[in-house]
């Protein structure tokens, strides 16, 4: 059995994989566009750019696919846990998603770590960045 995570995308599917790769140090593996598969072209399928993707970061598979604009909705009600091994980790992770996306809480010491971001990254994605350290 496994467990990952799937994220709808509105058109940005690619973008934000490839951005995850490059600050992330995520490592993509498919990234199936409409063009290349079965699908057919429609109406139905305008604007779906992406129809799979993943990305693995550090051993944890992230999947995701851009959707009808009039069938996204943004991600709520979840964040992407990131648990790094240093403060500087957690401040340029954090740095990298902020940018044009929005901050949540930006990186600081709490009870339970020694420094700990909130951030929703300009693809809509939210995001916890968490020194275990």
């Amino acid at each position: 059995m496994s467990l990952s995570f799937h994220i709808n995308f509105n058109g940005q599917c690619e973008e934000a994989f490839s951005f995850y790769a490059e600050n992330l140090g995520g490592k993509i593996g498919t990234m199936l566009r409409v063009k290349d598969s079965p699908i057919p072209a429609s109406s139905e399928s305008h604007g779906q750019t992406i129809v799979h993707a993943n990305i693995c970061i550090d051993g944890v598979e992230l999947a995701g696919a851009d959707v009808e604009p009039d069938r996204y909705e943004s991600p709520k009600g979840f964040c992407v846990l990131l648990g790094v091994d240093s403060e500087d980790k957690v401040r340029s992770h954090f740095n990298a998603l902020q940018v044009g996306g929005s901050v949540v809480l930006a990186p600081q010491r709490t009870f339970f770590s020694p420094c700990y971001a909130i951030v929703v990254d300009r693809f809509g994605v939210p995001w916890k960045i968490n020194c275990g350290a």
